[in-house]
């Protein structure tokens, strides 16, 4: 049969490709052949939001910059991202593509005859689409039905992947081997010489000349295993326009919004600072507000002087640095500003809410079912302002890759190098795929919150009571570590001052693990369908469809609008697994079997998952969120 690569169009969603069709990536064709993906091309025709290049080209080289770090902190001094660019003039290396087009080869090239007298294996060379038969005939015995493609490859830790080729040739000069794959373990295959049945190891030895790693030996595996290309992205909400951006940079605003957060202007203020509106204020009204200070009337100045006096900026800015102990005008500050800004941001848009629900219930029915949904979210945990957001404007930003490994503490991070276009100059290419997407928004019971953290013994009361609640205690401790506590893959010691921060990110992961396994039975859409999309700032979690291949207009609405109290009463109960009592025992109630997602599904990589934050620990050391003494 002639060689086609068009024979199958790839008409896929844009989502999908990013999941399952990355450049490096090798797939099964439809057509009846194994291929891998070279690179992408710009989706000229794109029409959909405007967004911000420099602010994904800043999350992706954040993105990087954790990366490193993590893996610096296994194996001190190395670089687990070696070929992204680095330095203050990095960003001008990176560009963003919308990809519309996917192009691809035959890869791998190695193919096996399917005689069962011969089962010779060789290298074949690229097919010429239209004339040459794909697979070739066999060149030992000419069988030229049913050979097929091998589906093994080498990959190494650096990013490197080969074929598995058969040696050259064995000690007695012959040069065709055939595979012996029927042991179940890959060390134990061998390459069987045609000649004279000596035997050679199925081995390889890595030969990129940037690879760092004094290992070089290449781990077989399956060109579809998931550990053979891992890619590595980022999921934002909310990405801003390239006009929002601008004033997003601005230094005041910064200081506005972490003002705002700690209560030290009101949202008249923040809105004044933020929208760079200023008033003419009257003597009067001046004097006023000196007469009511002097008296003592400070709460009526205070309001008085929201309403009508223009902030001071410097006295604002030495307020907000002194309580959170950083920096206004550093990286640090700007990131924890987009952070609080994304949630009220998200607030802003066209919310389906429980209050609403009750006022438009077509029947008394209706009526009483949303007015139960409040008690019901109580008793889990979760706030009554839960939510549909119908548009929620979603980002994928795929980054990089790995082989052989998941994390930095595996593996090298690996750039996608190319032209966004004919005649552009060679860059680190970063690919965007952004959709709008209704979701539901769960924030969590911040009180409960709080007594989850004191019964634990991970924070006193009184600091929570200091910092003026548990969100602002968290913010205080964000505020100093960038966030990077929250992405710990292994849990801090007892005395780490990390270890409530990283105890309480877990818990709302777990929260959101939890709920999206009882809604994916009640949405129409399955898990590998569903994402999830962490607020740790604000202590709440937002859950929507991420483009795969099922869907369900409206779904989500409706689970809204008719069985809530359902998907939140499944989540609470559902407290077993499969394979407990050892998953509870010895993984802390975290496997496939229970609250760990496919990767479509999991913002952070299944890390930081137990049952224990949610229905306490066998011992009972550890209280669970669900226990009913909160």
């Amino acid at each position: 049969m002639a060689f086609n690569p068009r024979s199958d169009d790839m008409a896929r969603d844009r989502g999908q490709v990013l999941y399952r069709y990355r450049p490096g990536q090798t797939f099964d064709h439809r057509a009846g052949y194994t291929a891998q993906v070279v690179q992408y091309g710009r989706d000229d025709a794109f029409d959909g939001p405007s967004l911000d290049s420099d602010h994904l080209v800043t999350e992706a080289m954040r993105f990087v910059r954790r990366w490193r770090s993590a893996g610096s902190s296994v194996a001190q001094g190395a670089d687990r991202a070696p070929e992204f660019p680095s330095g203050p003039l990095a960003a001008r290396h990176y560009e963003v593509v919308v990809p519309g087009k996917v192009f691809c080869r035959v890869w791998p090239q190695v193919v096996r005859c399917s005689s069962g007298r011969c089962g010779h294996v060789w290298t074949a060379g690229d097919p010429r689409p239209g004339s040459d038969d794909w697979p070739p005939a066999c060149p030992a015995c000419g069988n030229n039905t049913g050979n097929r493609q091998l589906q093994f490859v080498f990959a190494h830790r650096c990013g490197e992947v080969v074929q598995m080729h058969p040696p050259r040739g064995c000690p007695r000069g012959h040069n065709r081997f055939k595979l012996d794959d029927r042991p179940s373990r890959f060390r134990d295959f061998r390459w069987e010489c045609m000649g004279c049945g000596f035997h050679l190891p199925v081995q390889w030895n890595c030969n990129n000349p940037s690879c760092r790693y004094p290992e070089k030996y290449m781990s077989p595996l399956l060109h579809t295993a998931g550990a053979a290309h891992v890619g590595q992205g980022l999921t934002l909400v909310n990405v801003t326009s390239a006009q929002e951006a601008q004033r997003l940079r601005n230094p005041v605003y910064t200081t506005a919004v972490l003002g705002w957060w700690l209560g030290e202007i009101s949202e008249d203020e923040f809105r004044r600072l933020t929208d760079g509106h200023t008033v003419d204020v009257p003597v009067e009204v001046v004097e006023s507000i000196q007469a009511m200070e002097e008296a003592g009337l400070t709460e009526k100045a205070r309001a008085l002087r929201s309403r009508f006096m223009p902030v001071e900026v410097d006295s604002l800015r030495e307020r907000v640095s002194k309580s959170l102990s950083l920096d206004t005008a550093s990286e640090a500050a700007q990131t924890l500003a987009a952070e609080l800004h994304t949630y009220r941001r998200v607030l802003n848009l066209d919310r389906l809410s429980i209050p609403r629900l009750v006022r438009e219930a077509r029947n008394p029915d209706r009526r009483a079912l949303y007015e139960r949904y409040p008690h019901v979210l109580a008793g889990a945990g979760l706030d009554e302002s839960t939510c549909l957001v119908s548009d929620l404007p979603v980002t994928y930003l795929a980054i990089g890759y790995s082989r052989t490994g998941f994390s930095p503490e595996e593996a090298d991070l690996v750039p996608y190098r190319g032209r966004a276009s004919r005649g552009a100059s060679v860059n680190t290419l970063l690919y965007a795929h952004p959709t709008q997407a209704e979701a539901l928004l769960f924030p969590v019971d911040r009180k409960r919150v709080s007594r989850w953290l004191v019964r634990n013994s991970l924070v006193p009361a009184a600091d929570l009571e200091e910092a003026g609640g548990v969100a602002q205690w968290l913010v205080h401790q964000l505020g100093r570590s960038d966030g990077e506590s929250v992405r710990r893959e292994s849990r801090p010691a007892k005395d780490d001052p990390d270890l409530p921060v990283h105890e309480l990110f877990g818990l709302l992961h777990s929260l959101s693990h939890q709920l999206l396994r009882a809604l994916a039975v009640d949405s129409g859409y399955s898990e590998t369908s569903l994402s999830e999309y962490l607020f740790p700032h604000d202590l709440a979690f937002a859950i929507y469809p991420n483009g795969g291949s099922d869907f369900s207009l409206g779904a989500l609405r409706t689970v809204l609008e008719q069985n809530l109290d359902a998907v939140v009463t499944r989540a609470v109960d559902n407290d077993s697994c499969l394979y407990d009592p050892n998953c509870m025992l010895t993984n802390e109630g975290a496997d496939h079997g229970c609250l760990q997602l496919p990767e479509t599904a999991c913002q952070f990589w299944n890390r930081n998952l137990s049952r224990w934050h949610l229905f306490g620990s066998p011992d009972g050391d550890r209280i669970g969120y669900w226990d009913p003494t909160l």
